[in-house]
């Protein structure tokens, strides 16, 4: 949100315009990636707005709605490209949260997290400041990225990875200029 006291807000057409030029554009294209594209994770803002207010703000620098929009928008720009591989972090931490905060009801009430409703339950854990991940959060994250990666390559050796556009960093021209860079070649 913009603040005299933040300028970190991205708004959100512009949001979603910059993930859709970044994952259409020609250079990036070309390597063929698989691309995914990951919601930002839930906000915490009881938790925000404690910190901020100490930290001098006027009032928290992120609002619950306003983040779970953005994670709408990463949701809707995956749908409508196909290829596009959507890595739902908000749902699973929201969904982990719910289950082990007893007696929440997410159909009778704001969010966790939402000052409206006055229950951090278990995002306190999944994300300590209300923001960054724990290293249970983390764990989460990288159980839902793993299934993803790397199956491209099964049993392929390095030297037979051909999909690539710009040399591999090992076989780069500009190795030949730095020594130390040379010890990382084998």
């Amino acid at each position: 949100m913009p603040l005299p006291t933040n300028h970190q807000h991205v708004p959100l057409d512009k949001y979603k315009a910059n993930l859709k030029r970044i994952i259409t554009h020609p250079i990036f294209a070309a390597h063929k990636p698989k691309i995914f594209l990951i919601t930002p994770p839930p906000l915490d803002q009881i938790r925000i707005t404690e910190l901020d207010k100490a930290n001098g703000h006027p009032a928290a620098t992120r609002q619950t709605k306003i983040s779970a929009q953005y994670s709408q928008a990463v949701r809707d720009i995956a749908a409508e490209n196909p290829g596009v591989t959507l890595i739902d972090l908000h749902k699973a931490l929201m969904d982990i949260a719910i289950a082990k905060t007893p007696g929440f009801d997410p159909k009778k009430g704001p969010a966790l997290g939402d000052p409206e409703g006055g229950v951090r339950g278990y995002l306190e854990r999944l994300l300590p400041d209300g923001l960054h991940l724990s290293a249970e959060a983390y764990r989460i994250f990288y159980d839902l990225v793993k299934p993803h990666l790397g199956s491209e390559w099964a049993g392929t050796r390095d030297e037979e990875r051909v999909a690539y556009v710009l040399p591999d960093w090992r076989v780069a021209p500009w190795l030949e200029e730095d020594e130390y860079l040379k010890t990382f070649n084998g």
